[in-house]
Formats: C-alpha cells, structure tokens, sequence
C-alpha cells in the first residue's frame, strides 16, 4: 500500500488537474485560451444505432395499423 507522501510527490494526471483547479484557487488563464472551431463527430456508432432503432420502431408503428 502506497502511503499519502508517495501521491503528493508524484500526483496523477487528475490530480494535477484538480490542483491547478480555479476554483481550488489556482491561477486560471482559461478566458485568456485562443478559441477553437469544433463540430460534433458525425456517423457515429452510436448515432447510426439510434437512427436503426428509430427506424424500427416506425416501421413497427405503421405494420400495426
């Protein structure tokens, strides 16, 4: 078992992010950051199953009729 020291010598990635936290009262430069053009992903897995089943269940709707 790894004692407290040992993480505060060597912190994780999260850790670090937590320290340098604004609201742990770090300086935070975020308003200051170069925008970015982003878009969502398209045609994901997730996305085409979501299409699939929608389909499906129209399809459904109109064959009980």
């Amino acid at each position: 078992m790894k004692s407290v020291e040992n993480h505060l010598e060597n912190p994780s990635f999260w850790q670090l992010v937590f320290f340098q936290s604004k609201v742990n009262g770090a300086p935070y430069d975020g308003e200051q950051l170069p925008g970015r053009i982003w878009d969502w992903p398209k045609d994901t897995y997730l996305q085409r199953r979501l299409r699939e089943t929608k389909w499906y269940q129209t399809t459904n709707k109109v064959n009980l009729h």
